[in-house]
């Protein structure tokens, strides 16, 4: 009878340790951290958890070098809820500060100031290297220099992180 408490004693205390070290989660750790949507995980690509500053490696206009932007630099903050930016010479695609957003759930495009008639695809998104295209057919009645039709045409911003 002793030894059967002894053992009852031991397959409960056995029991109760094994259950006392699961780390409950994904099976992988313990970490309970639910995994990021693909959008949190764009989000947090290219705003870091601060703000993410991008200069241009190049800049082109229907195809040819880009002319007035020589000091160009796109800053991009954001949370779920507010996504903010703020450029250098940015004009006429950019205005200086403004609001941006994915459009809807695409992460592969964005809109500036919701602006859905120039709308930005984001291509050859590179988180490790900090580096990423957006290109836009922009149309300056929609935009910030409404009215100038020479501004009309495909932008194509090569950006690295800065």
């Amino acid at each position: 009878m002793i030894r059967i408490k002894h053992l009852s004693f031991l397959m409960i205390a056995i029991c109760a340790i094994t259950l006392s070290s699961c780390g409950g989660g994904s099976g992988g750790g313990g970490d309970d951290t639910p995994a990021l949507t693909a959008e949190e995980q764009r989000l947090l690509d290219l705003v870091g958890t601060t703000g993410v500053t991008y200069v241009a490696s190049s800049i082109t206009f229907n195809g040819a070098a880009a002319t007035g932007f020589d000091d160009f630099s796109l800053t991009l903050r954001g949370t779920a809820s507010s996504k903010t930016y703020s450029t250098t010479d940015g004009d006429p695609v950019f205005k200086a500060t403004g609001l941006w957003a994915f459009n809807g759930t695409n992460i592969n495009q964005i809109l500036i100031d919701g602006n859905s008639s120039n709308t930005f695809a984001i291509s050859s998104f590179n988180a490790t290297a900090g580096t990423f295209t957006l290109t836009v057919n922009f149309v300056a009645s929609g935009g910030v220099a409404a009215g100038t039709a020479s501004t009309n045409g495909t932008y194509v911003f090569n950006l690295v992180k800065q």
